[in-house]
């Protein structure tokens, strides 16, 4: 009970950060490539992966999980958004070691600490398309790569009596060829912070809370006629997933999980829900997020789907995702394709 009471404490301390972030005009939120999210496996439960989070996406749902990768992994995904020619890659690698009682796993039950544990991990991740650009003078110089990066490190570990705990520090870099002042390059450049906590509070049943660019992270411009500030919008997230693995025979797994995540910057508030059922070397998913429009007054849903192989050490992950960003009345599609390597 002591973790629970914790863990609803700190939700609830995230939850009047993002309340008192501060006042922006909505609109000037950068790096909205972020809000997809990454990995195939989470965005076909619906991006509900909060509390799920175990392994190389870590980084992005909840650093915490990063102590909760089972063993050495390297990962990514590649994806094209909305079929426009918008290219979202990310690549990631998390590795775990473990101190003392080595006969635990991080699927243990509340109560049942896996003793000293501790995790490293790095990540890339780039949105990237071709645009058609202008000088100062409006002049058209072509068409060039714009691209905009984020360069990450991780480290979590098990705190006694809290659960799991992660921090990230990252890097933004935007670049924008021959696009600023006289043709050089315009670039942007930016550091922001994340952390999280995830923990067992009874068997099979997780609580994670996660604050992504805490507090919102500028991003300075440079090489353009004015040099603006940036702000990528903060995001708070809160969730819960059950692992009813025991109540299957052999290595059938099923995994029910939610989330709700704020990010006042922009007045965004998404609910997301999803659920993963493993039979033996398959895994089926499917889920479903609400982007609720000002004061709750308009809740539209977006649906995903998505299957798992996993053959020995080597997973291949692939989605379907349905986006109404875009047009609310008619959602767009986006196929997600990732692996992963475990050693």
């Amino acid at each position: 009970m002591r973790i629970h009471n914790l863990l609803i404490a700190v939700a609830v301390g995230l939850v009047l950060l993002a309340s008192c972030a501060s006042a922006v005009e909505p609109g000037v939120g950068a790096a909205a490539f972020l809000r997809r999210g990454v990995d195939a496996r989470a965005l076909g439960m619906g991006g509900a992966h909060v509390a799920v989070a175990d392994g190389y996406s870590s980084m992005y749902w909840n650093p915490a999980g990063l102590a909760r990768a089972e063993s050495p992994q390297a990962g990514g995904m590649t994806t094209e958004l909305y079929g426009a020619e918008i290219f979202l890659n990310y690549l990631a690698g998390v590795y775990p070691w473990e101190l003392g009682r080595a006969e635990q796993t991080p699927s243990h039950t509340a109560g049942d600490e896996p003793g000293v544990r501790l995790a490293l991990g790095a990540s890339f991740t780039e949105m990237a398309t071709e645009v058609r650009a202008y000088d100062e003078r409006g002049n058209p110089i072509g068409l060039i790569r714009y691209s905009e990066a984020l360069y990450s490190l991780g480290a979590a570990g098990w705190v006694p009596g809290l659960g799991y705990a992660g921090g990230v520090v990252k890097a933004y870099r935007f670049l924008a060829p021959q696009a600023g002042v006289e043709g050089v390059d315009a670039t942007a450049f930016g550091i922001g912070f994340d952390a999280g906590l995830a923990a067992p509070v009874w068997r099979g049943l997780w609580l994670g809370i996660s604050a992504s660019d805490i507090a919102d992270s500028s991003i300075q411009w440079r090489n353009t006629p004015q040099e603006p500030t940036d702000l990528v919008a903060g995001r708070y997230a809160a969730g819960a997933a059950y692992d009813a693995s025991e109540l299957f025979w052999d290595d059938d797994r099923l995994v029910v999980a939610a989330d709700l995540s704020l990010e006042p910057l922009v007045e965004n508030r998404v609910l997301r829900g999803g659920v993963e059922y493993s039979l033996g070397f398959l895994s089926l998913r499917g889920g479903a997020s609400f982007r609720m429009g000002e004061e709750f007054e308009q809740m539209l849903p977006s649906y995903s789907a998505g299957v798992g192989v996993r053959m020995l050490q080597l997973g291949i992950d692939a989605a379907w995702v349905q986006n109404r960003e875009l047009d609310p009345d008619d959602p767009a599609h986006t196929w997600v394709v990732s692996a992963v390597f475990r050693f």
